[in-house]
């Protein structure tokens, strides 16, 4: 009797411990479960983080990085150049990061950099120019935009770096004519075997590593340069980073400009400077001016009037007066993430 009963008890102990095993069991599949869904949750919010970090936004266009297709990588003497694309956009870098330029495929008259959206500013003060020079080629956006808006316009494009121009016409449908033709050659000796008078207008766009000016392109002697092969009435308009931005300032202000604007965007900044004959336009003129082009001088998806609200009057700037100006004396080369001071 008392056998059954103690077999009876076991029995009844092994049952229960059965059930609280199952339960057990059932249990840790369940954390099992949800440790593995939570675990999904986070590879996927850490893949949308990358996705949307790893991203680049040009009004309504988007460029992922993530989904980039390698076009072609090349290096040259000057730089390590990638083209790259993501859908409809197509970007030139160099040194990997730095955004050199970026068009749209589909669209190669919609300008999706800021900056060359207010290079073409320069029109405000002559619609139609007689000659222009830039110093530096890119994937040649802006010649090709400044071709659209003035076919008559002479258009002198100087780059060193054979591999970005070759890279231009292979990639960026960037097209030589007889108003539009490009020099393989240093900015500064060009500039200085150029005869004076000559220029309506000069745009300064080239770059070394991280989008800073090459330092014979930004000195006081070059400024005066610039001023002797521009026409009297003519303008320099000149992309600059924020680094060291008060040097940049005090180098101008010792030039022999008449006036200077200045054009602020969010990585860089502009300034456009004005040769002794140029006109001086308060800000509501320009406004007025800029009204005029977006009638006559339509460009798809940009509103000349809305880019005249980065432009003010750069006289009013305060900046540090005792800067250390560029001069050739001392020539200086980029060093890491900053300059020498």
């Amino acid at each position: 009797m008392y056998q059954y009963l103690i077999n009876r008890r076991l029995f009844e102990h092994n049952s229960i411990l059965k059930k609280y095993h199952l339960r057990l069991h059932s249990f840790n599949r369940y954390l099992k479960r949800r440790n593995i869904l939570c675990i999904l949750c986070l590879l996927s919010l850490v893949h949308l983080v990358r996705t949307w970090g790893n991203r680049i936004s040009f009004g309504q266009y988007t460029y992922v990085f993530g989904r980039e297709t390698i076009l072609e990588r090349r290096t040259s003497r000057f730089h390590n150049i990638t083209i790259a694309q993501s859908g409809s956009l197509r970007m030139l870098r160099f040194d990997m990061y730095g955004v050199e330029s970026i068009i749209h495929v589909e669209k190669p008259y919609v300008i999706l950099a800021d900056y060359i959206r207010l290079q073409l500013l320069c029109l405000l003060w002559n619609l139609e120019p007689e000659r222009i020079l830039i110093v530096g080629l890119g994937a040649g956006v802006l010649p090709r935009v400044f071709h659209y808006l003035s076919p008559s316009t002479i258009i002198d494009i100087v780059d060193i770096d054979a591999e970005v121009i070759d890279v231009a016409r292979k990639y960026f449908d960037f097209i030589e004519n007889n108003m539009t033709r490009v020099y393989t050659e240093d900015g500064r000796h060009f500039i200085e075997r150029q005869t004076s008078n000559q220029y309506d207008m000069i745009i300064i766009d080239a770059n070394t590593v991280n989008g800073h000016i090459p330092h014979v392109l930004r000195t006081l002697e070059c400024l005066g340069e610039y001023l002797r092969i521009l026409k009297s009435n003519g303008l320099i308009l000149v992309n600059y980073p924020y680094e060291q931005e008060s040097r940049y300032r005090e180098t101008y202000s010792r030039a022999s400009f008449k006036y200077i604007y200045r054009g602020e965007l969010p990585n860089n900044y502009v300034l456009i400077g004005l040769n002794e004959d140029a006109k001086v336009f308060i800000l509501d003129e320009l406004r007025i001016r800029a009204g005029a082009l977006q009638h006559s001088r339509p460009l798809p998806e940009m509103n000349w009037i809305e880019e005249v609200k980065y432009i003010h009057n750069g006289n009013e700037d305060q900046w540090n007066r005792s800067a250390t100006i560029f001069t050739d004396k001392f020539h200086e080369e980029f060093i890491g993430t900053s300059e020498k001071n």
